[in-house]
């Protein structure tokens, strides 16, 4: 203890600091750490639940960016289908324009061929018409008589079957 006095140093006083000392660490344990500690625990769990809110986030853009590539493929994939099939549609349509094109155009011909056959046929008989007035007019001359109206018929009948076989 000498050593105490000799230094100046009073052991009351080195307790009562130490006591104070303690003291005010419990006061500022309670008033000052404690508090703090709760912040920083607080901030703490604040900034991991960020983070979890963050990752949560990025795994449900990219759930949703792949949502949205499949729905983008899915619906090219019917955009092609869907042009592939209006592709065979006008197809379909235009060979069926086309069979009815020829069709008509056949009709048009056949009807076409049939009335020139029909021309023909009335250009026939109003040739053989006038052959016959012509051979009826040409007979009275050489004849010299008049043909009675049964004689000028059944000239005219004879001459038509035998016109008709020859031709």
């Amino acid at each position: 203890m000498d050593v105490l006095n000799n230094l100046n140093v009073d052991l009351k006083l080195v307790l009562v600091n130490i006591i104070g000392f303690v003291i005010l660490l419990v006061v500022a344990k309670k008033m000052v750490f404690d508090p703090i500690g709760k912040v920083v625990t607080e901030r703490d769990s604040d900034i991991s639940g960020q983070y979890d809110r963050l990752e949560s986030a990025q795994r449900e853009m990219e759930a949703l960016k792949a949502d949205y590539e499949s729905r983008l493929t899915v619906i090219e994939t019917e955009a092609r289908e869907k042009i592939q099939a209006a592709i065979k549609e006008a197809q379909s349509a235009r060979d069926q324009i086309l069979a009815d094109a020829n069709q008509k155009s056949h009709e048009i011909v056949s009807k076409a061929e049939a009335e020139a056959e029909r021309a023909k046929e009335q250009a026939m008989t109003e040739l053989r018409m006038r052959i016959v007035d012509i051979a009826v007019g040409t007979t009275r001359r050489i004849i010299g008589e008049s043909l009675s109206a049964e004689r000028q018929t059944a000239l005219v009948d004879e001459y038509i079957a035998t016109g008709i076989a020859e031709a």
